[in-house]
């Protein structure tokens, strides 16, 4: 049957047309389906192909470099060992200009107050902690004074700036682990805490050589006096340093005129203001002694501090020690050489290092244990374990103490004589302090600068008057029993005489 189609013309009479047309219309749709379904089907094949073979090549890349092929560990550890040989010969570039560093693992909870900055941020560690952040509005606040100081150099913002980029390199190559900041943000911070440092020592300084009354707008004395000391400890903690070349370099270029006249360097009042905060660790005799410091070139303030802090007759003679092999059991306590006839004496000294023993009398320089204190032999231990092939004074001086203390009962002896004072500090805190410094570390005696100390007091220990002193003469109760035996001997002794005597007389 044909089709027709129906069409009404414009008169309204049906027209009738033949339907050819459209069966061949309908007839290239069909083939058009079917040339379509042929394509998919081919494409599925394809695929299907595709599929196989890379199922084949992971087989054959499996088995020549999967998990627990020989090939795949070859190349894995020789990958592995060519970056560690990449970042060996990185860490020697910078190794011998990195002076800057984390606090070791081994002093994280010994003291939080003396490792982590309290008020202020000084470098790129603790930048942006919100605890910190207040004092950030008082480094604009110095900088300023440091710009409108009448300086000899007149150097105005552009040129400290200009300054501070030529030293960046230099500057990031102190830290001992890459900075992730930019030009603009490092060179920002390093200016802005660098002014700051310079000019709130000169600051403190002034203040105290001066008898002008505080004003309620001054930042720091008008307002909170008491922070002094917190901040003065800030800048001298590990993980809070900046290079000492661009400090001195400021401090250079900020002169005034009377300062440019005066030979006073930036390591001396930067000594002289921590001095002033902490009058009994650091002694009026130091001050005449900085020069000779300042040939030491220190990397940064805690370098300066610790530096200036040390023995002058240990510093001046750094040669290795003789080869003394201290036991396995290092000295006694001080309640065990006390009843052995050892006496202990605080003496004054221009370091609280300088040990010294004779003649059964040890005598130690007093030093008052607070949190300046406690601030400066955590991050003094804890620098002189950032250095290699250096002698360790705090080192030593900390295992010393710790030998004489094992318990709060030494620190009470040791207060009696003079030695510590400790203040709102108890006795524990003080025997906890030397406990946890020197419990992370081997201690080697062969080139420790006590070892002569060491030495005679072990010896003196041992010896045989020693030994009859603390067996018989350690208590009252001990003392009383040897002389009801030695009286019991002498009425013995005196009671045979007498008996000797009558029997001579009655039968000579």
């Amino acid at each position: 049957m044909e089709y027709e189609d129906v069409v009404t013309s414009e008169s309204g009479e049906e027209i009738t047309e033949s339907s050819e047309p459209m069966q061949l219309l309908v007839q290239e749709s069909k083939e058009e389906d079917e040339l379509s379904s042929v394509l998919e089907d081919k494409k599925k094949i394809q695929e299907q192909e595709r599929k196989k073979w890379q199922e084949e090549r992971e087989r054959d890349m499996e088995y020549l470099w999967g998990e627990d092929s020989f090939e795949y560990s070859l190349n894995l550890i020789e990958h592995r060992l060519e970056e560690r040989r990449s970042l060996q010969r990185i860490g020697q570039q910078w190794s011998s200009s990195a002076c800057i560093f984390r606090l070791p693992d081994a002093f994280i909870d010994i003291n939080c107050k003396a490792q982590q900055p309290e008020i202020v941020s000084i470098g790129p560690f603790h930048r942006g902690k919100e605890h910190l952040l207040e004092f950030e509005e008082h480094k604009w606040l110095f900088l300023d004074r440091l710009l409108s100081r009448p300086g000899v150099f007149r150097m105005d913002l552009k040129q400290y700036l200009r300054k501070m980029r030529q030293m960046e390199k230099r500057a990031r190559d102190c830290y001992s682990e890459a900075i992730p900041m930019s030009t603009h943000d490092f060179v920002e911070m390093m200016l802005l805490d660098s002014c700051f440092v310079v000019e709130i020592l000169r600051y403190i300084d002034c203040h105290s050589r001066s008898d002008m009354i505080n004003d309620a707008g001054d930042p720091i004395y008008g307002r909170r006096p008491w922070l002094i000391p917190v901040l003065v400890r800030d800048l001298f903690k590990l993980e809070n340093q900046l290079p000492l070349f661009i400090l001195e370099s400021f401090f250079i270029a900020s002169k005034s005129p009377e300062e440019y006249r005066s030979p006073r360097s930036f390591g001396k009042l930067a000594i002289e203001v921590f001095g002033l905060v902490s009058p009994g660790l650091v002694s009026p005799i130091l001050s005449d002694t900085i020069t000779f410091h300042q040939d030491l070139k220190a990397k940064h303030l805690l370098d300066l501090l610790h530096s200036s802090l040390l023995p002058q007759n240990q510093l001046m003679n750094r040669k290795r020690r003789d080869r003394y092999h201290r036991p396995a059991q290092s000295i006694q306590s001080v309640t065990q050489l006390r009843p052995s006839g050892i006496k202990f004496r605080s003496r004054k000294s221009e370091s609280m290092l300088d040990i010294r023993y004779h003649n059964g009398v040890l005598e130690i320089p007093s030093i008052t244990i607070n949190d300046f204190t406690a601030a400066v032999l955590v991050n003094c231990v804890a620098w002189e374990q950032c250095l290699e092939d250096e002698f360790k004074y705090f080192s030593q001086y900390v295992s010393f103490m710790n030998c004489l203390i094992s318990q709060p009962r030494d620190v009470a002896f040791l207060c009696l004589d003079g030695i510590i004072s400790r203040f709102s500090n108890d006795d524990q805190y003080v025997a906890n302090l030397f406990n946890n410094l020197a419990s992370y570390k081997v201690f080697n005696s062969r080139d420790c600068y006590l070892y002569k100390q060491f030495k005679e007091i072990e010896a003196y220990y041992c010896s045989n008057w020693a030994t009859l002193r603390r067996t018989y003469f350690s208590s009252p109760w001990s003392f009383i029993l040897l002389s009801s035996a030695f009286f019991l001997i002498v009425l013995t002794m005196i009671q045979t005489a007498m008996s000797v005597l009558s029997y001579l007389r009655q039968f000579g």
